[in-house]
């Protein structure tokens, strides 16, 4: 009996390491967009502009609901409400914001006006806290 609440114990102790060590990276990343350099203002405001201008037309019609974007400490953060949570694993949401919502790579003027500044998306359904994000790899830089 004790062999197998033992067994038990192990498992719980791994699931919630497991638990921890997502979290932990979770918030690495998140993290990561409050310590980028700063940029020139003039430059991050035009730059927020074009974000907002190419998310708007995006997301015009359907369920997703582009709620704007804010410059945080040189990167810029795009956030959509969505009507209910994605029923993927984090990694495979990660991965379709970055193939399906981020900017095309093609798109030579949106990516030229971002410069040096990272774009981060983020969907969420009630509160921006508890956004899932993805950063998108800006091919000129």
């Amino acid at each position: 009996m004790s062999k197998q609440v033992s067994l038990k114990a192990r498992k719980l102790f791994a699931a919630t390491l497991a638990l921890l060590a997502t979290l932990s990276l979770s918030a690495c990343i998140q993290s990561q967009s409050l310590t980028a350099a700063p940029q020139d203002p003039q430059l991050a405001q035009q730059a927020l502009k074009r974000v907002n201008h190419s998310f708007k037309t995006s997301f015009m019609m359907g369920d997703w609901y582009y709620q704007g974007a804010q410059v945080v400490k040189g990167s810029i953060n795009a956030y959509i409400q969505i009507p209910a949570k994605l029923d993927m694993e984090l990694e495979y949401q990660q991965n379709y914001l970055r193939q399906s919502v981020c900017p095309s790579k093609e798109q030579h003027d949106f990516w030229q006006e971002m410069g040096q500044m990272s774009l981060f998306v983020h969907i969420y359904t009630f509160n921006k806290k508890f956004s899932v994000h993805a950063e998108c790899a800006n091919p000129l830089a």
